[in-house]
């Protein structure tokens, strides 16, 4: 094991971080996207220093491919944007930078975040008093989970930990960077990443975690409903909304994101396995271990559909298709469908719907050639017998049958 060191705050030099080499740390650099290494190595070409990071390193410790990477750097947005022609700088509170590597597809770019939440920033070129830029160290220190708190490089392959990040994944700790009733208190949307992680990493929410998101739960209606659906959508497409989402009705969250569904649940007296929408999530999950995830545009179409569908007022009324969409916003509170979203959710629900009504009349219209008697039973109905022709003019007549009319 290698260590960095650094300037204590008595002055004195000390241990700052634990790095950790290939062979200690294990990860498969095959599961490193293609797109994520070539802009740590755009910037690292570039004189800066470039590390991929967060839930990206957690799950490759792990052996599993990320669906998303994310990278820090110590260079500021303009700069970023200089190393990349598909860079856009984005976000008011902290600027961010998108790298386009298609048309759909970005690896987001943050700089290295200073201790404090404001501040000024050194560099002239940066003036926005709300983007204090620091170090790696104080960057780590800002995050929300130590096991979040990783950066791996995947040039030198290696992990530099200044949290104990890597102890905590493995002996399965979920620990906060901060006492948790004051990381909560900061950004409530913690509690929903705390019960995601539980889950897809097999830990154990600590008792008074658990005591604390039970008790501190409706906070959530106090963050931003963009935020709090993209969580929703990341733990859709996480291989694990089952058990995600069966944890989080015990600790009463499901009950704050989803009331709509928690009704049901709740008038239903079934498990969330047992129920309609549990099944449904149970071969979401087969589906994205396969490698076919939810898009994104059909979010809130899997989440709404079966109460949607038990509305027959709404069905088939003369014209549903605003009509479910004003259910569906109405339903989805407090999470935040796009008009887009709406509108593509209304039409994949009415098409299943004219689908299945085409299946069944199909089914039940008796065919030409057969239909039920009294007894249910198939019975044949002799049909109009098609008259044969043979070669030349006019029918054939039998023998002695005389003249036909035609002749005479």
């Amino acid at each position: 094991m290698l260590f960095r060191y650094g300037t204590t705050e008595n002055g004195t030099v000390g241990k700052k971080a634990h790095i950790y080499t290939q062979e200690e740390h294990g990860i498969d650099r095959t599961l490193v996207d293609a797109d994520a290494l070539w802009v740590v190595r755009r910037l690292r070409a570039s004189g800066h220093r470039a590390y991929i990071v967060g839930g990206a390193v957690r799950d490759l410790l792990v052996g599993r491919r990320p669906n998303d990477f994310d990278v820090a750097t110590d260079a500021h947005p303009q700069q970023i944007k200089r190393c990349f022609r598909s860079a856009r700088v984005i976000g008011r509170r902290f600027r961010l930078v998108h790298v386009y590597c298609a048309r759909e597809k970005y690896i987001e770019v943050s700089t290295f975040r200073s201790r404090s939440a404001l501040g000024t920033v050194e560099h002239s070129d940066f003036p926005d008093m709300n983007n204090a830029f620091g170090t790696m160290e104080e960057d780590a220190e800002r995050r929300d989970f130590t096991i979040n708190a990783l950066y791996y490089c995947p040039i030198d392959q290696q992990i530099i930990d200044y949290v104990g990040g890597m102890a905590d994944v493995r002996h399965k700790r979920l620990r906060t960077l901060v006492k948790a009733d004051a990381s909560f208190a900061e950004d409530p949307v913690r509690m929903i990443r705390a019960v995601k992680y539980a889950s897809l990493m097999g830990f154990s929410l600590p008792h008074p975690m658990a005591a604390l998101i039970r008790r501190l739960g409706e906070s959530l209606l106090s963050c931003s409903r963009e935020r709090v659906t993209e969580e929703v959508y990341k733990i859709l497409t996480s291989c694990a909304a089952g058990d995600i989402l069966d944890l989080s009705i015990k600790l009463r969250m499901f009950d704050v994101i989803f009331p709509a569904i928690a009704r049901t649940l709740r008038d239903s007296r079934l498990r969330l396995g047992e129920s309609a929408f549990g099944k449904r999530l149970a071969e979401l999950d087969e589906r994205a271990k396969a490698g076919t995830l939810l898009d994104r545009n059909e979010m809130f179409y899997f989440l709404f559909r079966d109460l949607v569908l038990a509305q027959p007022d709404i069905m088939e009324s003369e014209d549903p298709f605003l009509p479910v969409q004003q259910y569906i916003r109405t339903a989805a509170e407090p999470l935040f469908p796009s008009k887009k979203d709406l509108v593509i959710a209304a039409e994949i629900l009415l098409k299943e719907t004219r689908h299945h009504h085409r299946a069944r009349t199909a089914r039940e219209s008796p065919s030409r050639l057969q239909q039920r008697d009294g007894t249910g039973e198939a019975v044949k109905t002799p049909g109009k017998r098609r008259r044969r022709h043979r070669g030349g003019k006019g029918r054939r007549r039998a023998p002695g049958a005389g003249p036909s009319p035609a002749a005479s």
